[in-house]
């Protein structure tokens, strides 16, 4: 069974417009012409003005810190007070749950949510579409290529959402077929990883054990995300940490063995020794860097590059530097595998993420992926991030109101010729970047001479 929201402007200029929803996608309205949905000339719409993140059948809206509020069945959700930035705004409002049937109001624009749910007929095996709730109580549904009856399920739409209520399991101990277990090392978005020993030759490896947000995942989903992930398992170079071999948990889990790296992270160097000087810094990107060209060379794309997926692998200066997970933060949630991932954050991978990925995910491309590792290395430098981002500020705003803070503004020392490489590197307009982690190199290496 899969899901699909709807969202249909039923007033206003885009009235009849239809927006399809099937996978985790972001969705952005205001007047500002990147929006999904631009209406330019609504004096009561702000440049920003509200964020719909979807991962059918779950929806939630939040306000960017618009001037005028939105409206989810006609109670007010966010918007800025007077004396307010956006961000500060952007920063008090909270997710709103949306449901089959929701109206949202923004400006003279009115929209309507609906969710479409689809199952297999059991005679022709084709997909239709079955209850939503309002219609859960008919039936029995007709198949629309067979004319079949579908069999009638009461609460069937119920059930489709009944895994996000199901209570956790206790944690047993953990085990990964081949593989023995020393300890936990790490634990992130996706999931923990633990330091392991395939049983086969001794090796010591990473272990990342991959959860499933929120519900029990379909199995087209874990599917989806394990054929994707072949592609970006093939990837071997010095540079880049090696996936070994995926695998499943006794539950259907799923798990990868890769390259363990003793230095540990970008992340962790800079938890004991704050900023890098620059020549530790430039030594770490330039080949971090050579690595993420030789994915880009490949046409792959990471996603999620930050201080915590360059890897350090021996100790001390020498340590040479390994990008990390490629394919994971995308496949997974093109899978429909993650939770929300933008919703209430004001930090994290967010704030080295470019404002075009943030608004399409599925539309990042390598020169995103140069603002990330440009958004790393100012923060290598200068232990700060790129946008100034608090408790009171909300990093989606931030990113959609380029509110970065250029690097000579932070105070440090740094030859005008490298300043200038990392501002390029994280200007707001993915068009005037460099394109390539290639070009980025070059030009860094240069600066550095």
């Amino acid at each position: 069974m899969r899901a699909t929201i709807v969202l249909k402007a039923v007033k206003g200029q885009q009235e009849g417009r239809v927006f399809e929803l099937d996978r985790h996608d972001m969705f952005v309205f205001g007047r500002s012409e990147d929006c999904q949905c631009s209406i330019p000339d609504d004096p009561y719409i702000s440049s920003n003005h509200f964020l719909l993140e979807v991962n059918p059948p779950d929806a939630e809206l939040r306000d960017l810190g618009s001037k005028n509020g939105t409206h989810v069945n006609g109670r007010r959700c966010g918007g800025r007070e007077r004396g307010e930035t956006p961000e500060e705004g952007a920063g008090r409002s909270q997710a709103v749950a949306l449901r089959h049937g929701d109206r949202i109001k923004a400006g003279k624009t009115e929209f309507e949510v609906e969710l479409r749910v689809f199952e297999e007929c059991g005679n022709c095996r084709e997909e239709v579409r079955v209850c939503a709730p309002h219609d859960e109580a008919r039936g029995p549904f007709l198949c629309e290529r067979c004319s079949a009856a579908m069999p009638k399920e009461p609460g069937r739409f119920t059930q489709f959402l009944a895994g996000a209520l199901e209570p956790l399991k206790p944690e047993e101990p953990v085990r990964f077929p081949g593989y023995s277990v020393q300890a936990e090392i790490d634990e992130g978005g996706m999931g923990k990883v633990y330091l392991g020993r395939r049983e086969a030759d001794g090796r010591v490896v990473a272990i990342k054990c991959v959860k499933v947000h929120g519900r029990r995942a379909a199995k087209k989903q874990v599917e989806l995300f394990s054929r994707e992930m072949k592609v970006t398992m093939d990837l071997k170079h010095p540079n880049i940490v090696e996936f070994f071999e995926e695998g499943r948990t006794a539950d259907g889990g799923l798990f990868f063995a890769m390259e363990y790296c003793e230095g540990g992270s970008v992340s962790d160097l800079m938890d004991k020794a704050g900023s890098l000087s620059l020549e530790r810094a430039g030594r770490i990107m330039l080949e971090a860097l050579e690595g993420l060209s030789f994915a880009h060379a490949k046409e792959i794309v990471h996603r999620d590059l930050k201080p915590h997926n360059i890897l350090l692998a021996g100790k001390g200066e020498d340590a040479a530097a390994k990008v990390a997970d490629f394919g994971l933060a995308k496949n997974f949630i093109l899978a429909g595998l993650s939770g929300m991932t933008a919703s209430g954050q004001r930090g994290g991978t967010l704030a080295f993420m470019p404002k075009e990925q943030l608004k399409d995910f599925r539309g990042a491309r390598p020169a995103s992926d140069v603002f990330s590792m440009g958004a790393t290395l100012y923060h290598m430098l200068t232990n700060r991030l790129v946008y100034d981002l608090d408790s009171e500020r909300d990093a989606c705003a931030a990113i959609l109101k380029d509110r970065l803070i250029p690097i000579r503004k932070r105070g440090v020392e740094l030859p005008d010729a490298v300043a200038a490489v990392v501002d390029k590197a994280t200007v707001p307009d993915w068009k005037d970047r460099y394109q390539t982690a290639g070009e980025f190199k070059e030009a860094l290496a240069r600066a550095l001479e």
